[in-house]
């Protein structure tokens, strides 16, 4: 039984703009990125993927939205692995890559417009029900304008 809080932040704009999601262990990256899309105002007609890395493209892993992996050669990217969000379960990732509170992932939307975010594991709660949807508990700032021109996001 454990969810995780993650402080998810616009890397553009990071103390202006931030959503924290409480998600249950056995909820997928699919229905975490599902929530946190509409917590900050983006569709979901993008690809997309959590990441390791700052660099975002020079993650080590990444774990990208359903049906991508299919049509990519290799289901690789920049030499990384590459795994399906809708099948991996949020405690999975973090087991797999060690996450520990206050550790952070890299979540890129749209590989066009490059909407960047990050999430800080800010909190692993051991009691909390695994089987909880992901919940957007706490907010700051507006939602962003994903289709305003160019220099004008936010």
């Amino acid at each position: 039984m454990t969810t995780y809080r993650f402080r998810v932040k616009f890397e553009y704009d990071p103390t202006e703009l931030w959503r924290d999601i409480v998600v249950g262990a056995d909820r997928t990256l699919d229905e975490f990125q599902t929530v946190l899309n509409r917590a900050v105002n983006l569709d979901q007609d993008h690809l997309w993927f959590f990441g390791t890395d700052q660099d975002y493209w020079d993650s080590d892993v990444q774990y990208k939205r359903p049906g991508e992996i299919e049509q990519s050669p290799g289901g690789m990217m920049r030499g990384g692995e590459a795994y399906d969000a809708s099948e991996t379960t949020v405690d999975q990732m973090t087991r797999q890559l060690g996450l520990d509170e206050r550790d952070r992932i890299c979540y890129l939307f749209d590989y066009g417009d490059e909407w960047r975010f990050y999430a800080i594991l800010k909190e692993v709660d051991t009691d909390g029900p695994s089987d909880s949807e992901p919940e957007v508990v706490n907010k700051k700032g507006d939602p962003v304008d994903q289709y305003a021109p160019p220099g004008e996001r936010l």
